[in-house]
């Protein structure tokens, strides 16, 4: 009876240990994938970070330098081009030759302003217009003030061609009577009015 449990029990141990254990292969081969894809994500990741932020080149520092000065080049010249416009329309616009009643040859005492004027435009540089603009008093009908408005502003600007300004920054046009700086009913009034103005064109 001994020999009989004896010989079971060990028959049992050796069966025992002849059974190998069940391994989880899907559950290995999920973790070596696991292991193995995770990697390659990161390396997707860090390609497209490179990819997107792209360096700065030296070219691309130069080219934007470059559009930086010419705009801020161009806004100081058109800003320094306005100063001297302003400056140069203030300039003419102190200017004013006067004229006798129902005359338009230019005066004596009236020359020194003429030069002026013509040193104004003279030293001016660019490209300009200015009109020269006759004007009269109020005495005389209105065609007649017209036309002798017309004929101050033609001997004003050929008095300026003749000073060394040049033709084709010179018009004219006549005001006649309308165009007053001042309306009292008076000789000194009229004697205002009687004059050339000087303007210059945007």
């Amino acid at each position: 009876m001994k020999k009989t449990l004896l010989a079971a029990t060990l028959l049992a141990f050796f069966v025992g240990c002849g059974q190998q254990p069940e391994l989880d292969m899907d559950a290995d081969q999920n973790k070596t994938e696991k292991n193995v894809t995770q990697p390659q994500k990161q390396v997707e990741v860090n390609q497209t970070k490179t990819e997107t932020q792209k360096p700065v080149t030296e070219t691309d520092l130069t080219d934007n330098t470059t559009v930086e000065v010419t705009q801020n080049s161009d806004n100081i010249l058109n800003s320094t081009n306005n100063i001297k416009a302003q400056n140069l329309a203030k300039a003419l616009s102190q200017k004013v030759v006067h004229f006798d009643f129902d005359k338009y040859n230019i005066r004596p005492d009236q020359l020194p302003i003429v030069e002026q004027v013509a040193n104004i435009l003279k030293d001016a540089k660019g490209n300009f217009t200015v009109r020269i603009e006759g004007n009269c008093d109020e005495w005389g009908t209105d065609e007649y003030n017209y036309a002798l408005g017309l004929k101050r502003a033609k001997v004003m600007k050929q008095a300026l061609i003749d000073l060394g300004v040049n033709k084709n920054k010179l018009t004219i046009i006549s005001y006649g009577e309308s165009n007053p700086v001042c309306t009292a009913h008076t000789k000194s009034c009229w004697a205002r009015n009687r004059r050339d103005n000087f303007t210059l064109l945007p």
